[in-house]
């Protein structure tokens, strides 16, 4: 939640504690009014849904995923997309990843162990990289570009600044925002060409054979539907969008559950309940699924919704004004004392007894790690896959430790600070 540069999380803790839920905080481009509480939440996204949008909250997004990616539009063309994209993520798809997913994962795990350690989120974000590549373009779109992986990660890092960061854009090397701007190009171009050549019918660059799958096979597949097909534009957007912001929160992701995982309290019944289970079966598996949930709700990637403000409203004599900013943060929504109880403490019974004394809130509002309603993450389905896949590979042949188990959140999507040093062994 770094916006501006230092400990944004701090300030909003600050902010919280003199003036409540509702407050503004930050200036200029990254002015927001934060709306803390299940309350705030419920009058931006269901009370009061209409006066927000997606368009223009997530600016610092567009410059990747173009001004047609689900994140930046609103509807009607938000749900016409979506609509159109939703089919490429039905669970029989995104379960049809999870094999290809932990074979790779196993092999990631093998070299950590070879290594003895190092900070994890360096050496695991360009794997999870090549995944999302892989099911989201086509298992060959790496060999026909070799340059779209660093180029993707180029954009993200860029991304990743702080907001105020993001604002100086120098079109000069060696300053972020010129290599940014080369590595969109070269992106660009890439996935252009290759849709250009499957609507063609042409042999792809490499050698690949056209139906080679992926989620841009499958989406140039409704060509023959004038309500849902999507232009090329649309499909770079959402080609581009997913994959940036698809391989950033669930790398995140994996290396939250690992720090979770260097409890044993935690790690052996998970390993347990996985021992004998398929990469399939290991992610519908209930216990895993609870301590990712519990993952989830104390690091969420994208620590805050934004929205937009659509026309004037006020909420508790708070007044927003059309174009004004609005964050809602997550991480205080689910570390809130008055919905979970001893909310700093990880514990995966939450979600198996909902009925128990520590079960889960039931309010739907409590709990947003994807987002709500018509804006939940469309990858959400495929990030729980890669999560819980790489945890079967990891926890079937390694042990690992930290140093830091009680290490910060950092970052626009939010990270372990040094990148999560473990020390791998075998068993």
């Amino acid at each position: 939640m770094n916006l501006a540069g230092g400990d944004v999380r701090a300030a909003l803790d600050a902010c919280q504690a003199v003036h409540g839920d509702a407050f503004v905080f930050g200036f200029g481009p990254i002015r927001y009014h934060w709306f803390l509480g299940l309350e705030g939440m419920r009058f931006v996204l269901l009370d009061e849904a209409d006066a927000f949008g997606n368009a223009g909250a997530y600016g610092f997004l567009q410059p990747i995923g173009g001004p047609t990616a689900l994140i930046a539009t609103d509807d009607p063309e938000h749900l016409r997309r979506r609509r159109s994209v939703q089919p490429a993520f039905h669970p029989r798809q995104v379960d049809g990843w999870a094999d290809a997913a932990a074979a790779r994962f196993e092999r990631f795990v093998a070299e950590r162990i070879a290594a003895g350690g190092g900070p994890l989120l360096p050496a695991l974000r360009p794997v999870v990289l090549e995944i999302v590549l892989d099911v989201l373009l086509g298992p060959s779109a790496r060999r026909r570009h070799p340059r779209l992986a660093d180029d993707v990660a180029t954009m993200m890092a860029f991304a990743n600044q702080p907001l105020l960061a993001q604002t100086i854009k120098l079109p000069v090397p060696p300053a972020p925002w010129a290599g940014f701007v080369a590595a969109r190009r070269r992106a660009d171009a890439a996935i252009r060409a290759d849709i250009r050549a499957r609507r063609a019918g042409a042999a792809l660059e490499g050698g690949a054979a056209l139906g080679e799958g992926g989620v841009l096979e499958l989406l140039l597949a409704l060509d023959g539907d004038p309500d849902a097909r999507l232009t090329e534009d649309e499909l770079r957007d959402q080609s581009l969008s997913l994959v940036s912001a698809g391989f950033d929160t669930t790398t995140a992701a994996i290396a939250w559950l690992s720090l979770l995982l260097t409890r044993g309290e935690l790690r052996d019944p998970v390993a347990h309940e996985l021992a004998d289970a398929e990469p399939a079966a290991a992610v519908r598996a209930p216990l895993a699924n609870a301590l990712l949930h519990e993952s989830l709700r104390l690091y969420p990637p994208a620590p805050a919704i934004l929205r937009r403000v659509r026309r004037r409203v006020t909420w508790r004599g708070h007044a927003l004004a059309a174009g004004a900013g609005v964050g809602l943060s997550l991480w205080h929504l689910h570390r809130d004392p008055r919905l979970w109880r001893e909310p700093e403490r990880v514990v995966p019974q939450r979600w198996l007894d909902r009925s128990g004394p520590w079960g889960a809130p039931r309010d739907p509002l409590a709990y947003l790690p994807f987002g709500h309603g018509g804006r939940y993450c469309i990858g959400a389905g495929l990030a729980r896959t890669l999560t819980l896949a790489y945890a079967w590979a990891a926890l079937r042949s390694a042990r690992w430790t930290t140093p830091d188990p009680d290490v910060p959140p950092v970052g626009m999507t939010l990270v372990p600070a040094g990148g999560l040093p473990l020390a791998w062994r075998r068993g």
